[in-house]
Parts: C-alpha cells; structure tokens; sequence
C-alpha cells in the first residue's frame, strides 16, 4: 500500500509544489537587480550611467560616491542590505521553526514555507553580492571612466562569430583574467565582448588564453557590458592554447561550416542555425572565401521574416535537440535492457556533450540542467517530472547565476516549457473534439508555448505576430528530421567530409520547407501586429490572453451544454466530435463518386 501511495502521489508534470517557490526566487533575484541600480545610480542595471562616478583609477570603485545614496553609512555601507537579509532570514528560520516544533497541525505548510522563504532570501543575497562584486571589479571600474587603454589576459569563452560593430571583423566573449593599466597589474573575473580586426582574429579560438592590447568602454549592444576593442595590428600573444576536447569541438563545427559551403544561399544560413544555433552569415570565415560567403541582405531579410512569422526560435539551440538526442539514447537502451544506472548516465552525457557542441546560450544552459535533473530522477527510480524539474532547474540556475534572471533567453525557454508541461495536454484534449489527435497535440504544443512566452517577447520587442502558431505548424513535420540531419553532419564533417555534406544537404530540404514558410507569412509588415512595449505591454498581453482564455472555455461550456441538451453523442457516450463526422462525409464522398459516373455511363434505360 505504501508504494502504491507513494506512486499516486507522484503525479509527473502535475507537481506544482516547487513553482510558487521558482517564480519568487526570480522575482527576488530581479527586485535585488533593481534595487542595487536604483542605489548605485545605474540606468536599468547598465554601467553606461557609472560613468563620472568619481572613480580615479584602477583601485578605485566609486561605491562611496556622492549621488550613489550610500554616502551617510560610510564604506560598509554596500554590505549592510547582505546583513539586513541574513538577519531577516534568521529570524524567519526561526520562527518557522518553533512553528514546526510546538504546532504538529502547522507542519504542513511550514516546511513549503520555510523553503519559500529560505530561497527568497538566498536569491537576494546571492544577487547582491554578484552585482557587489561585479562593481567593485577592476576592469568594471575602468570601463565606467570610459575608454581606457590596457593589456588584458583573457580567455575565450564562446566561438567566434563575425562581427560589423566598431569597424571590427570578428567578435567573442571573454572572461577577463587580469588587467594592466598605468603599470599596475590586477587580477579580473568580468565577462566580456572582444571585438578583433585583421591579425587579431587569427588567433582567436573557442577556450584559448591569450594576451592582447586595447582599449576597454562600456558596451551599448549585447549582453555584455564592457566592450574591450584590440588595438590594430595586434595579433595577441598566446598563453595557452585550448583544451584537446575544446579543440576537437572547434574542429567538429569548423567541419559543419564547410559541409554547408555546397548548399544553396538558404541552406548555408540556416542549416548551422537549426543545428548549433548560428547561423551562416555570423560563423567568421579565417579562409574569407568570397565564394561561400552568404549576402548579407538576403541573410538580413531572411532573418527579419522568420521573425515576423514567429519561427525564430528554430534558429536558437533549446530542449528540442536534447529531447530528440535523449530520447534516442533512452531507446537504444531499453533495446539492450540496460539498467536505469547505464541509462541515467548515458543520458547525463549526451546532454553534457551535446550542450558543448552548441553554441553557448542561456536557453542551452536551461536545457542542460534540466536534462541532468531527468537523468538523476532515472538513475533514482523515480518518474520523470517535467514541472518540478524545470523550477528546481530555473531555481538552482538563478541562485548560482543571479545574471540569469534578467536574461531574456533564459526566460523564454522557461516560460515555453512551463507552458507545454502545463497546459499543452489540456489544449489538445479540446482541440481533439474537432481536429484529429496528431494535429490538435502539434497545435497544443505550439499554443502552449506561444501563450507562455509571448508576454516576454513583447518585453523583448513590442510586436505580436499574427501568424505564429499556423508557421508552427507549417514547419512541424521537418524540424526534427531536419535537427537529426544536422547533428549527424555536425558529428560526421570531421572525418568524412562527403557523408557530412550529404547529411547537410537532407537538413536544407527542411530548412528549405522553413525558408518557403518565413517568405508566405513573414514577407509583409502586415503580418505583424504594433504592440505596447515595456511592463505595461506585457501586462496588456497577459490580459488579453486571459480575456481570450476565458471566452473559449466559456465557448466551450455552451458547446457542450447545447450538445448534451440535444441528445448528439458518440456512440460510446462521450462528447460530439465533429471532425469524426467531417471525416466520415468525405470517405461516403470517395466512395459513392465513382458509383455516380458509371450510373452515368449506362444507356438512358439503365439509369436509376
């Protein structure tokens, strides 16, 4: 009886305990990212506004600054919200523990709360010190004089791409190890944009140290925001070369580039898209073969299409490659009846391989730990729990990252599968009494996600696209074909450049199905719908979804009513389904119009 307890408790995605404690860790973490900007005199968290903060030179950080709104607690002052936090969670750790041990009918509720409260303030606490420390770093306190001349060791923390910002060719991100200015040299932790010309990028390579001069400023485009500019004609000066794996990763995608030079315009830009989340115009060439270059206008507007009909986020690495990885994986070894621990840790690493294939991004990140909390529950026994493990995944990112909660990838990649574990089984439950079952769980998932992670796109750009979720579906049926295809080349180029190319070539006849989608409903201004931007769209879309939520349920009952009212039910006793009686008509309709045409045949006295 205890197992099965136990086992019906387990209700898979339909655990809902974790999530009111997911979405306050994040709402802590961002209301610390507010509050340390509004103290510190920074515009909305950027460092553009720490400029004149009275820094005066490396050591200098400015943090008791006038105008900051520190300057009455002297030069602890930054530390003093730390203590109010621990102070605060002391005494509610407290309480809530008399609570547990003098009231037995208090226990319940104590331990979700106690968790609640214990993640809000460790949220807080971590977001402030990350901010703290990113403040007080060297080479933030450099960036905030403006541009600075320094040499800097850094290493690559992501493939380089090309670049047209500052005049420069080539562009990555980088972790600052240590910094020379004016003959004093520190150590650094700050994270980066490294913009190259020329030499400067030859050199440049996926996990390589190297030492370069040039010049450090606040950065106004992307998410990184310090700007460090190489000096023309430097070529860096090698300090340590990649890892053997890093540098057999940055082989196996250099591969795929050159698998893709073969395929038309639309295949070299979306086929890496689709497979390690960059598309072909933006992978920096070192050979500069002009051949196999894509025009920058098509790939422009190709891009701004997908946008306009909602299928961008093909292009952006998330779950779906590790879903169709893991599942594979899972398959071969029920095939041989591996154990759950053989099947746990192949799991773990396929997805720790695959997410180092991909491009780093924050949606790739979310996918990661997601999948290595699927693969623990495996090696545990214990049944998959899509929900609980997307908010301990969302929880543990955001404390050990507090950078998180404020990126947009990391929220839309949570918010669609919160949506699809959620909500997507019910949608199809519904759309199943007029569509048939394969069609209305593909709409669902599309719906799911789109209901989810609009209110985020419109924070993101104030637009709604009118035709998301029929390109969605368009597309469908060859994403994941076309995401296998990939990978093989992806994993295939290195070693057997023809069976790559031919690999690369399956995945364009999907991408081709993605580009023809992209020109129909993407290729006019009119597919897209002006929206409000800032908090106040997005709290115009959470209404009108809710509005449009409310009136089809509503739709629904009466539906429903006026069937049961009238007697119209399956001969099973379950609701009408009208797409039944649809396809019902059409096969009498095959069947019967031949009939027709040879009653016709017949003379005039054989006629009936």
């Amino acid at each position: 009886m205890t197992g099965t307890a136990n086992a019906a408790r387990e209700q898979g995605s339909r655990d809902w305990r974790m999530l009111p404690v997911a979405v306050a860790i994040w709402l802590a973490s961002l209301g610390t990212h507010r509050l340390f900007a509004m103290l510190m005199g920074t515009d909305g968290g950027t460092d553009r506004a720490m400029a004149g903060s009275g820094s005066a030179g490396i050591g200098s950080t400015g943090a008791g600054s006038a105008g900051t709104g520190w300057s009455g607690f002297g030069a602890a002052a930054p530390t003093l919200p730390v203590v109010a936090v621990l102070g605060a969670g002391v005494l509610i750790g407290a309480a809530l523990a008399v609570a547990m041990l003098h009231r037995r009918r208090w226990r319940a509720w104590s331990g979700g709360a106690a968790l609640l409260c214990c993640g809000v303030l460790l949220s807080a606490n971590a977001a402030w010190c990350a901010d703290l420390a990113d403040w007080h770093d060297p080479v933030s306190a450099l960036a905030r004089q403006g541009e600075r001349t320094v040499v800097a060791d850094v290493t690559v923390t992501t493939p380089v791409l090309a670049s047209a910002m500052f005049g420069a060719d080539c562009q990555a991100d980088i972790r600052v190890d240590a910094v020379n200015a004016d003959g004093l040299a520190v150590d650094s932790r700050a994270s980066a944009r490294l913009y190259a010309t020329g030499s400067g990028c030859g050199r440049l390579a996926h996990g390589a140290r190297l030492r370069f001069s040039g010049t450090l400023a606040p950065n106004d485009f992307g998410p990184r925001r310090i700007a460090f500019t190489v000096a023309d004609g430097d070529g860096g000066h090698p300090l340590s070369a990649p890892p053997w794996w890093r540098r057999a990763i940055n082989r196996m995608q250099e591969a795929l580039f050159a698998a893709t030079g073969g395929l038309s315009d639309q295949g070299r830009l979306l086929v890496p898209g689709l497979t390690v989340g960059v598309l072909g115009s933006q992978w920096y060439d070192r050979c500069d073969d002009a051949a196999e270059q894509v025009d920058a206008t098509y790939a422009a507007q190709l891009e701004e299409r997908f946008q306009r009909s909602g299928i961008m986020h093909l292009m952006a690495v998330s779950g779906g490659h590790f879903v169709l990885v893991t599942g594979v994986v899972r398959w071969l070894c029920a095939r041989f009846l591996a154990h759950r621990y053989v099947v746990a840790a192949a799991s773990a690493a396929c997805a720790v391989g695959l997410a180092a294939l991909m491009y780093p991004s924050d949606s790739v990140l979310r996918a990661l730990v997601m999948g290595l909390f699927g693969a623990a529950a495996t090696a545990l026994g214990r049944r998959s729990q899509a929900l609980s493990a997307l908010c301990w995944t969302a929880s543990a990112v955001i404390v050990i990252d507090p950078s998180m909660s404020v990126s947009f990838g990391f929220a839309l990649s949570c918010a669609a599968v919160l949506g699809i574990t959620t909500i997507s089984a019910s949608v199809s439950a519904r759309l199943e009494r007029v569509l048939p079952r394969g069609v209305a769980s593909a709409m669902a998932i599309t719906v799911a996600a789109t209901l989810f992670t609009l209110p985020v796109q419109v924070l993101m750009e104030p637009v709604v696209p009118l035709l998301s979720i029929p390109a969605n579906l368009m597309v469908a049926p060859v994403v994941d074909a076309a995401t296998m295809a990939g990978l093989g080349a992806l994993l295939v180029s290195w070693c057997c450049a023809d069976i790559g190319a031919l690999l690369a070539h399956v995945a364009s006849l999907g991408t081709k199905m993605m580009q023809v989608c992209a020109d129909w409903l993407g290729g006019s201004e009119r597919m897209t719908l002006p929206w409000a931007g800032g908090v106040g769209g997005m709290a115009l879309i959470v209404a009108v979804e809710c509005a449009l939520v409310a009136m089809m349920l509503g739709m629904e009952r009466l539906m429903l009513r006026g069937s049961v009212r009238a007697g119209r039910s399956e001969p099973n006793g379950e609701p009408l389904r009208p797409w039944r009686l649809w396809h019902t008509a059409v096969g009498l309709w095959l069947a019967q119009t031949p009939q027709v045409f040879d009653t016709w045949a017949l003379p005039r006295e054989h006629r009936r």
